[in-house]
């Protein structure tokens, strides 16, 4: 049978309350004499006892674990170069502070299954990933549990969330690619509902509105991820007025992108030039280098579970809201337009 607390107090000859504290760390709470300390340390080594996780949570009303809950569980399968960088930052933060991760990958049959299974009792609090619509973080809200939303946003002032300006992150990719001279831009957004995608494909029609440049419908090809079909992009690329340049919504698709258009014998950056979204380390391996908007992937992570904890812990926070910039990060996928573009 596994060893239990009584057994180290029973070996030790002291009370289970003095195990407790001092096997917990909290030995200064009360008058515990170094000799006794020893004396429970000694007794807990002799016996291989290990304090349980579980009923210290349960006695504490405080698990030391955060859960990371994405819109959907299979992007926790791709682990794609944002991904990688969200969870080293997460884990770098919770590392620091003392907490684990739960990577919450079940996908529930409804909003209150998946609030239940939150709220089991196995987490604190969570980092939401979430699309605009998605009615998790109001649920939550109510119920007064801790979140923060990270890559994501609300138009909810009381919900606590941590994001990159994507409207402007959008514009300067098009306004760099306009600077260059094209003005046959297309743009490959994702989904609707998600609000960076969103929010970046509002940049793009900005920038182009300002450059008196009309956005046509048939140039803005929603792809809801990397692996999704390229027909509609082909088609555009094979066709008599093709486009001379490419803004993606991400990294990933931008490389695909970049591979469809070499099938298709058009060189890049002379023949089409390329920008991404993220500029993670990938974009430094592709052929040539991508071009691409940075968003401070693992720094957001890191800031928006460090702000998690201070809301767990019921510390002042001044501002709950936190908007990081993105910057251009040039490398060798953009070129002046091509004289033989048409």
């Amino acid at each position: 049978m596994a060893v239990t607390i009584t057994d180290v107090a029973r070996r030790a000859g002291v009370s289970k309350a003095a195990v407790s504290y001092v096997l917990n760390g909290r030995e200064t709470s009360i008058k515990i004499t170094e000799a006794t300390r020893k004396r429970i340390h000694a007794a807990a080594c002799d016996l291989d006892y290990h304090p349980n996780a579980l009923a210290r949570g349960l006695a504490h009303k405080r698990t030391h674990t955060i859960a990371v809950v994405m819109q959907y569980a299979r992007m926790f399968s791709g682990w794609s170069g944002f991904t990688n960088e969200m969870m080293r930052g997460a884990s770098e933060a919770a590392f620091q502070h003392g907490y684990d991760l739960l990577l919450h990958t079940t996908d529930q049959p409804s909003v209150e299954q998946e609030v239940a299974a939150l709220m089991d009792g196995r987490a604190d609090g969570a980092l939401l990933l979430r699309d605009v619509d998605d009615p998790l973080a109001d649920k939550l809200s109510r119920r007064k549990f801790p979140f923060v939303l990270m890559f994501s946003r609300s138009d909810n002032p009381e919900l606590w969330q941590v994001d990159c300006d994507n409207v402007l992150g959008g514009r300067l990719a098009t306004e760099h690619l306009i600077g260059l001279g094209h003005r046959r831009i297309l743009h490959l957004t994702g989904v609707a509902r998600s609000a960076s995608a969103r929010d970046r494909r509002l940049g793009y029609e900005q920038a182009l509105r300002e450059a008196g440049i009309d956005a046509r419908a048939e140039w803005c090809v929603e792809l809801t991820f990397a692996g999704a079909s390229f027909d509609p992009v082909e088609a555009l690329l094979r066709g008599p007025e093709r486009p001379t340049a490419v803004f993606a919504w991400s990294d990933e698709v931008a490389m695909r992108l970049m591979t469809l258009a070499r099938g298709l014998g058009l060189r890049i950056p002379e023949d089409l030039s390329v920008i991404g979204f993220d500029s993670t380390e990938l974009c430094d391996h592709t052929d040539p280098p991508l071009t691409s908007m940075r968003q401070p992937i693992c720094e957001m992570a890191e800031h928006a579970l460090s702000l998690l904890i201070r809301r767990i812990r019921r510390a002042e926070v001044e501002d709950r809201r936190e908007v990081f910039e993105p910057v251009m990060v040039e490398r060798g996928s953009c070129a002046l337009p091509s004289r033989t573009a048409g």
